[in-house]
């Protein structure tokens, strides 16, 4: 029977007590496991691409339930999927998921925003999907609950993980590792040298879910003076100042609207979640409470708050650092591990959004060598905290093309 390291069902996991996880440690060849860490877009795409290449493997999520910022955060347009004429752009497991969403819910659609194509799908479905696509790979056990709070490593190779959790604790013995935390929380354990981080880091975002809204509400070209009033309630101060960069758009069900607010996040934002989260909500309610004095959300209510986003918790030092000009001249390189062609999506703290576009149909590489941590054989990272810039990942970060760096790297790490 599946369970988590709380004891709690969950995906197919395996519990920290009793002797389950002893035999689970030595499954593989020396008793070697892949080591997935994060079960994000990038994570769960690597498990169940090295899954899928033959290796045993374990998928470690901190979290009581996979599904990383697109599921917990309320993500509910997906890009990084489609090139600029909204086919696909890398094919693979981030097509698979596409292609299942599409099937799991008639509500699911490809959509188009200013010059960007994504796919609009309820958080929810998209979890019970990547749920579904993991439990169906029998050599990928997945643990929710858990930490990882320790690393071996010898000879600049990891050769083994301490995982923690409510019910105790284990270890693996691992062959080679994926960092898909989003913040190279593995990386850090080894050396905090390996980890660029900003000064003046992008802004976070908290989104939350209304329903009951008018279907024309958010008609165009309504959208539009609905950000104007926001912002000037702002200016008379009517509405917080957090509210000042609020962005209000149409739902994946035509009742709803998710409503997003760039916060800004200080040096040491993961001591101050809890502080950091108090005040969003209390934006959120003043919002809510603005919103329902305007035509069409009368009846509004809020249905779903989503955690805090971060969208840059740092990234890794790698074989090669992609910079913003790259993604500007649309490199390709030798050894690609996909490609995207994501605007340059910038959420400054003070500023706000600033989007640069590439040029239509053109799209740039991410080579595998950003994806490999530098100095260690066998680690490995996808997702937001791949080598990057602070440009070049503010385009890379999108959920599909995590799905596809995170394939990149399973398929790397089974290797």
């Amino acid at each position: 029977m599946p369970f988590c390291l709380d004891g709690t069902r969950s995906v197919p996991t395996l519990s920290a007590e009793g002797d389950g996880v002893s035999e689970f440690a030595r499954p593989g060849q020396n008793g070697e496991v892949v080591a997935v860490c994060g079960a994000g877009a990038a994570g769960m795409a690597a498990a169940l691409a090295a899954a899928r290449a033959g290796s045993e493997v374990c998928l470690i999520e901190a979290a009581a339930h996979v599904g990383g910022t697109v599921a917990h955060v309320l993500i509910h347009t997906i890009g990084g999927l489609f090139d600029s004429g909204g086919d696909f752009l890398n094919g693979g497991l981030a097509q698979e998921l596409a292609e299942l969403l599409a099937k799991s819910d008639p509500n699911v659609r490809r959509r188009r925003i200013g010059r960007t194509w994504v796919l609009s799908a309820a958080p929810e479905a998209y979890q019970a999907v990547a749920e579904r696509l993991l439990a169906a790979e029998p050599r990928l056990t997945t643990f929710t609950s858990a930490r990882v709070c320790a690393v071996e490593k010898s000879g600049g190779r990891l050769t083994g993980l301490q995982i923690a959790g409510p019910a105790g604790s284990f270890h693996l013995q691992t062959r080679s590792v994926v960092d898909a935390t989003g913040t190279g929380a593995i990386a850090r354990l080894l050396d905090n040298e390996l980890i660029q981080d900003e000064s003046r880091r992008a802004a976070g975002g908290f989104i939350f879910r209304l329903c009951g809204v008018a279907p024309e509400a958010l008609a165009w070209p309504k959208g539009s003076a609905l950000a104007r009033a926001l912002h000037e309630a702002v200016l008379n101060e009517a509405l917080p100042p957090l509210c000042s960069q609020a962005w209000v758009d149409v739902g994946v069900r035509n009742d709803e609207a998710y409503v997003k607010l760039a916060v800004p996040l200080p040096d040491d934002w993961s001591d101050r979640d809890s502080e950091i989260t108090k005040e969003a909500v209390n934006a959120q309610a003043a919002i809510v409470a603005f919103l329902q004095r305007l035509p069409g959300f009368a009846e509004a209510r809020l249905c779903r708050t989503g955690k805090l986003g971060v969208r840059d918790g740092g990234r890794v030092s790698g074989e090669y650092c992609l910079t913003v000009d790259d993604v500007r001249q649309c490199r390709r390189f030798d050894d690609v591990a996909c490609r995207c062609s994501w605007p340059i999506e910038y959420w400054d703290p003070q500023r706000g959004l600033t989007l640069e576009y590439l040029p239509d149909g053109q799209a740039y590489d991410i080579p595998l060598r950003a994806l490999k941590v530098k100095g260690f054989a066998n680690l490995w990272v996808a997702g937001k905290c791949l080598a990057a810039d602070r440009l070049a990942q503010a385009s890379a970060r999108v959920a599909g093309c995590c799905w596809s760096m995170g394939e990149a790297a399973g398929r790397a790490a089974a290797r």
